[in-house]
């Protein structure tokens, strides 16, 4: 569509709203909403009740149990679990770090050097 600010249907399936303010929004047949602002960040909203936040210095996923997972453009990941474990990866995917940490901060388990706190 070329339209400037209004909404318009492709025959795809897609319904497209843009605003006065830059904001584009797209809704899929399936149920999924891509929300773009001017700045260029990305907000999906998956029917699952998952969400993908997508900026221009990383990309995360977060599930409906809380858990994300985040991966940096530098390659680097990091995975948040929702009983507090943590995840992270350096660039190459090798594992730097897997620990569970309590509501505090501090460490409870640390998976990789094999010891309970």
């Amino acid at each position: 569509c070329n339209v400037l600010v209004g909404a318009c249907s492709v025959s795809s399936g897609i319904n497209a709203e843009y605003g006065s303010n830059g904001e584009e929004k797209s809704v899929y047949n399936d149920g999924t909403v891509v929300t773009v602002d001017r700045t260029g960040q990305k907000l999906i909203l998956l029917p699952n009740g998952q969400r993908e936040v997508h900026t221009a210095s990383f990309k995360r996923r977060e599930y409906p149990d809380g858990t994300t997972k985040t991966v940096f453009n530098d390659g680097r990941q990091e995975t948040v679990h929702s009983n507090g474990r943590i995840r992270k990866k350096d660039a190459k995917g090798n594992l730097v770090s897997d620990v569970v940490l309590n509501k505090a901060g501090g460490v409870v388990v640390d998976y990789l050097n094999r010891r309970a706190a």
